[in-house]
């Protein structure tokens, strides 16, 4: 069980959960829609905020996570099943490499652990901007470069299709 400060959930989860929607989004050729991802992505945080409640092993929490997300893609972006699961896999995959990468290089500078971190609201918040910023600019450069694992839309239509990484 993990008690995610308000704050944290404000600065942290909120931003996190917007980034990496939109990065789903983006690979998987989707539009993005600011009114659909912000609210999308305040759901999400909220959630984890009360799974992260729970008396549950940890883990379990990124699990329902995925659910969520996808069940958010559904319903905010009428996207198949398959399609939105697509979306939460690649943001929360995203999130946990990016997570995972940086976490461990700044325990190494720090000298602080994982739990020192969590248990410091403003660590916490601190520690996750790094993260931010990362997923942040290889969303933008996605989104820039309209790069998508599937043909879009646009591509459909006509118009210049975006760059893929697989095949049609």
């Amino acid at each position: 069980m993990d008690k995610m400060p308000l704050l944290a959930l404000i600065f942290q989860s909120i931003p996190e959960s917007i980034i990496i929607l939109t990065l789903g989004l983006t690979l998987m050729g989707i539009e993005l829609k600011w009114q659909r991802i912000i609210p999308a992505a305040v759901l999400s945080s909220l959630s984890s905020y009360f799974v992260r409640e729970l008396p549950i092993p940890y883990g379990v929490h990124t699990l329902i996570g995925l659910l969520v997300i996808t069940i958010l893609v559904i319903f905010f972006f009428k996207a198949p099943f398959h399609l939105a699961a697509c979306v939460a896999l690649i943001g929360i995959v995203s999130l946990i490499v990016v997570e995972v990468t940086i976490l461990t290089v700044i325990i190494m500078l720090s000298g602080k652990t994982v739990t020192q971190i969590w248990q410091s609201q403003s660590l916490r918040i601190l520690m996750a901007l790094p993260e931010l910023i990362v997923l942040t600019l290889i969303t933008w450069w996605c989104v820039k470069k309209r790069f998508s694992l599937r043909p879009t839309k646009s591509s459909q239509k006509g118009k210049p299709e975006g760059k893929r990484l697989l095949g049609d």
